[in-house]
């Protein structure tokens, strides 16, 4: 079957992509085995090489009782995510429910009677420890549900995004109610916190609260104090209730943790710095303390004075939801720890009275993940990192194997010099890693107000990033590392106006690349469209930039990536459905093609992957599909649906299904055609009406005189009877057969001649 025809495709507009929300990743279409005479190869159905990451990613937990038994309830990340109620002293695993329609949870909470509440995406999930059963219990029309808290009457509420809204749902009567929008024109409405009446609404990208009336709905507006200057300000991703306060966290800078005055509505004058955490841990009933992590210590506030004071507790990562939990029978935890849950699993039990910090493993099962990112690596391994971060994989193409290994969200990755560099999400935070023993790793540098560094390229030992800015910020950097130079790094900011890097070429001491008008998430691009532009590299300047005109494209293209040097020469990089070629020394367009008609916008930050076969073939991912592309001919072949393709160095494909890992095998198409399968081709296509009875019969005699020639090996006769059936495919009337298979006709026989002479 040869699948070369160009389909119409459904506007697709700008996408998004967090940490809470899988973007994007396309799910493959199995096209079957096909030989295309246009591009001279044949590539076999796809072959599934299995989940290359199987990961425990958790993002929350609350505590509970059930049965009498103390009990940690959390969510695995995955497709579908995986709620876990889990026995904290036995370590049995009581229960686990698939969360149907999400992938992650940010937020649990345990409310007074027991039931537990559970964010997923854009869903509100309730679980019942008495008869053991989770529902499904709708939402309002968001993405994410983030932020739980509850009120004197059990009910419970949330936040958002991508709008910024908040809800409430009463178990008593079912209600699903819609506040409506919150923080207007922001994404987050990232935490909330209830008290008297009102629900506080923690709010990002640009950060404050909202105080909701919950009966009425008024919405009230209070500035978060930026105490001259000392206080960065961003999203408000934790907010509780401690005594008269409201305890606010900054998720931007030096993460401030802020107290307002619920009883004189005015903000503290005291604040702390360095907070890491999602919630707020209170002290054992009774206590009149609070408890949070600065600088990897954990911190107790008093709350009559809201002094801190360090316990001598030292813990490294985030406080998530905390309960005082004791642990039979270990000398090192009497009476009551600080129990939270971590990233990967464990529990970890923090004592105030021994100060030891103990980490301990549940049997959380892991899900397999999408991949985010895949590159071919110096030992030609395939390197690969997921979403989330916290597990990348390496596939030999040799053994069939995969090695995994610590790794975060890269969301671009490059080889060099033997090594993988990798750049990670959050804060461009850019690693080396020991290619044949990925689990030595250094991390060299964090490109500063930099999110995600989508593109790395590597050039005369050089590396070159383009990346995108922070939440809420417009205009991505160009950056280059010589490793030579220990950690030291040149970053070019906003290289152009309010754009972000998403493609790079490098060649003769010029960096051609493009953009993406896209910023960090929760802004609105300022500039019309993507542009392509030459920088020099010895002079740290644009020499040029322009939008590229394209007829029957769109002439403000949202991302323009791709961006390649091919073996002609030619730069060529693509949007929406489009490819195109650029003469790198007069920046005219060359040549151009619309494979996919009526896209539009599609995508925002991911590039567009251009790949080159030793034979001069290209292989991207064109409007999310795999695509061949002869780059004299401008013939294509659609061969899958993904957003990332790779050729190994046995010359396969290798592109990914969601969480899975596939190949396709390439063959020259004349070495595995056979006049057999041209045969039964001709047959077919007589049926359909391409090509007449009497022209199917005089070709078909002369190929089946070839084929008895071939076998006997008298091969001069066999190619004699070859050219007998181009001369008659040649004298074909008008009408006799279409022009496009009377074209593959005498190509394939051709291709018979060819080897046979």
């Amino acid at each position: 079957m040869n699948v070369t025809h160009s389909k119409p495709l459904a506007k697709k507009g700008l996408r998004h992509l967090c940490l809470a929300i899988c973007v994007t990743l396309l799910t493959a279409v199995f096209f079957p085995a096909s030989a295309s005479a246009e591009i001279g190869k044949t590539y076999s159905d796809p072959i599934d090489l299995g989940s290359p990451m199987q990961s425990v990613a958790i993002y929350d937990g609350a505590f509970g009782i059930q049965d009498g038994r103390e009990v940690i309830y959390t969510t695995a990340s995955g497709k579908p995510a995986i709620f876990h109620v889990i026995d904290l002293k036995t370590k049995e695993v009581l229960s686990t429910h698939p969360l149907t329609g999400s992938e992650s949870s940010w937020t649990h909470l345990t409310t007074p009677d027991g039931t537990v509440y559970i964010g997923g995406n854009g869903t509100l999930y309730a679980y019942s420890p008495v008869t053991k059963q989770l529902k499904n219990l709708g939402g309002i029309g968001e993405q994410v549900v983030y932020g739980l808290s509850h009120d004197e009457q059990g009910r419970v509420y949330f936040g958002s995004y991508p709008n910024a809204k908040a809800g409430r749902y009463d178990p008593a009567t079912g209600e699903m109610k819609d506040y409506g929008i919150v923080g207007t024109g922001q994404s987050y409405s990232r935490s909330t916190a209830y008290h008297g009446g009102y629900l506080y609404v923690g709010i990002g990208i640009e950060g404050s609260i909202v105080k909701v009336n919950v009966a009425t709905g008024e919405k009230e507006t209070i500035p978060l104090p930026s105490y001259n200057g000392a206080v960065d300000i961003g999203m408000v991703n934790q907010l509780d209730v401690a005594g008269k306060y409201l305890v606010a966290g900054i998720g931007k800078g030096n993460s401030g943790l802020l107290f307002y005055d619920l009883e004189l509505q005015q903000w503290s004058d005291t604040y702390h710095l360095n907070n890491k955490g999602i919630r707020l841990s209170y002290g054992p009933e009774g206590s009149n303390k609070i408890y949070f992590v600065q600088n990897n210590h954990l911190m107790e506030v008093d709350l009559n004075t809201l002094a801190a004071v360090d316990t001598g507790v030292v813990y490294g990562t985030f406080l998530r939801n905390t309960a005082w939990v004791e642990v039979p029978n270990d000398p090192e935890l009497p009476g009551v720890s600080l129990a939270t849950v971590q990233f990967g699993g464990s529990v970890a039990y923090m004592n105030l009275t021994t100060k030891q910090v103990k980490a301990v493993p549940y049997p959380v099962k892991g899900n397999p993940i999408p991949v985010q990112t895949m590159e071919n690596g110096p030992d030609g391994r395939l390197f690969i990192s997921g979403y989330p971060g916290g597990t990348g994989s390496a596939y030999s193409i040799d053994t069939g194997t995969f090695e995994t290994f610590p790794m975060g969200q890269s969301e671009g990755m490059v080889a060099m010099n033997g090594k993988m560099y990798m750049g990670v999400y959050p804060g461009a935070d850019i690693f080396e890693y020991n290619a044949e023993n990925p689990t030595q790793r250094k991390s060299l540098f964090k490109i500063t107000g930099q999110d995600r560094p989508f593109i790395m390229r590597a050039s005369d030992g050089k590396l070159f990033i383009g990346t995108i800015p922070d939440y809420g910020k417009l205009g991505g950097s160009l950056t280059i590392y010589d490793p030579a130079n220990g950690s030291q790094y040149t970053e070019y900011k906003n290289v152009i106006n309010n754009q972000s890097i998403v493609g790079i070429a490098v060649k003769d001491g010029k960096v051609y690349g493009s953009t993406t008008v896209a910023g960090g998430l929760g802004i609105t691009p300022s500039e019309p469209a993507a542009k392509m532009f030459v920088w020099d590299i010895a002079t740290g300047k644009v020499e040029k930039e322009w939008v590229p005109s394209i007829e029957g494209a769109s002439p403000t293209p949202h991302i323009i990536s791709g961006t390649s040097f091919g073996p002609d020469g030619l730069l060529w990089a693509a949007y929406d459905g489009t490819l195109f070629a650029v003469d790198p020394d007069t920046q005219e367009i060359v040549k151009s093609k619309t494979i996919y008609e009526g896209v539009e916008k599609y995508g925002n930050w991911r590039p567009v992957y251009i790949r080159w076969s030793e034979d001069g073939l290209m292989y991207l991912t064109l409007a999310g599909h795999v695509t061949v592309v002869d780059p004299e001919t401008m013939e294509h072949q659609t061969l899958a649906e993904s957003q990332h393709v790779n050729l190994g160095h046995d010359g396969d494909i290798y592109y990914t299904n969601d969480t899975q890992l596939m190949k396709i095998e390439v063959s020259d198409a004349a070495a595995s055609d056979t006049l057999g399968s041209l045969m039964d081709d001709i047959q077919s296509w007589e049926q359909q009406g391409d090509i007449s009875h009497p022209l199917s019969q005089q070709i078909g005699n002369s190929l089946k005189q070839a084929e008895l020639k071939q076998k006997q090996g008298k091969q001069e006769q066999a190619v004699k009877h070859l050219n007998d059936a181009l001369k008659h495919l040649n004298k074909a009337k008008i009408g006799g057969i279409t022009e496009e298979k009377r074209s593959e006709v005498e190509q394939r026989i051709q291709a018979f001649i060819d080897g046979w002479s």
